[in-house]
């Protein structure tokens, strides 16, 4: 179990490099290159001698080589995301506020979303070709093809303006312990991205159910009299377990994506607004800072659904010790 530990940290570590070169090369492509904050910096004053002086003072005239090791060193040791010309701050003195607030709201829709999916999922493929069946797989289609905006518009008119009044946004404020003081403020936030993901993984649990049912292991325990309860649950469900961690796994950078328009909808304060924020007025470095740590929580997400996958199937990392 070690041994495959080490291998999938070895592994995120290679594509967090990618990610990092990624992000750092981005802004060369930039109008004005990697000398646009100058012009930010600069505003009337960015004449060629002005913006020269201010490229030297900064070190952007350093070989790409040189600004790329400075770059990972103040990413890795110093956890220096950046530094935004547009706000004079540090990247990660701006979204540090909003972090916690996000990925409390991700992290809620994830634990909700795999409650609610794996039940139904297992659900549904016991009780394939029904009339329940008909119905949840035709409401996952909905749910799956609608866009974001719309259901979260569509379950504002529903649930705030109309039927019921819930509240439209959750509580204002930065404190990342909002959702557990002010819990029904996030009532329709984290219901609407749990709604996104539940679509997804019951379906995938629901097929992943089906192709356990027909191995020849399910038949003997059928044959021996074990109960259809014991054959779902005690059988049947850990085997199809594995696939279902990996998807919720690969998720999370559709539940930060999702958290995006969300937050930006019922007006969250969270990194969704301040992407949207920076990218209106042109904040390279903060956008590119969040791109970075979403891609970070993902590796993360990923490592975690991988340990968890070889403690659930031990065959996964048998396979590749041989």
């Amino acid at each position: 179990m070690f041994a495959y530990i080490v291998r999938r940290l070895a592994q995120s570590v290679v594509v967090l490099f990618i990610v990092l070169v990624f992000t750092f090369t981005l802004p060369y492509f930039e109008p004005h290159g990697i000398l646009a904050p100058a012009y930010v910096v600069l505003g009337t004053k960015a004449s060629p001698a002005n913006v020269h002086t201010w490229g030297v003072q900064h070190g952007m005239y350093h070989p790409y080589i040189v600004r790329l090791w400075n770059y990972i060193v103040q990413v890795v040791w110093h956890r220096n995301l950046g530094f935004s010309y547009k706000q004079n701050l540090s990247v990660w003195g701006i979204i540090s506020l909003y972090v916690p607030r996000t990925v409390w709201l991700a992290l809620t829709a994830l634990v909700l979303t795999f409650i609610i999916a794996v039940p139904l999922g297992i659900f549904q493929a016991n009780k394939r070709n029904t009339v329940f069946d008909y119905t949840a797989t035709g409401s996952a289609f909905v749910l799956y093809a609608i866009p974001s905006f719309l259901l979260c518009l569509l379950v504002l008119q529903v649930f705030s303006f109309g039927i019921v009044h819930l509240p439209a946004s959750p509580p204002s404020g930065v404190a990342p312990w909002a959702i557990f003081t002010d819990p029904v403020g996030f009532i329709l936030p984290v219901g609407t991205l749990t709604l996104l993901s539940v679509a997804l993984i019951s379906r995938f649990m629901r097929g992943t159910v089906l192709e356990v049912l027909v191995q020849d292991y399910i038949r003997t325990a059928r044959a021996k009299g074990c109960s259809n309860r014991r054959v779902l649950f005690a059988h049947a469900f850990r085997n199809a377990l594995g696939p279902i961690v990996t998807i919720l796994g690969l998720s999370i950078p559709a539940l930060f994506g999702g958290a995006l328009i969300i937050e930006s909808v019922f007006n969250y304060a969270g990194l969704g607004i301040e992407t949207v924020n920076a990218a209106t007025y042109l904040d390279s470095p903060t956008v590119l800072g969040i791109t970075l740590l979403v891609s970070i929580f993902t590796l993360l997400g990923n490592l975690i659904a991988d340990i968890l996958l070889g403690v659930v199937n031990p065959r996964i990392r048998l396979q590749g010790e041989q």
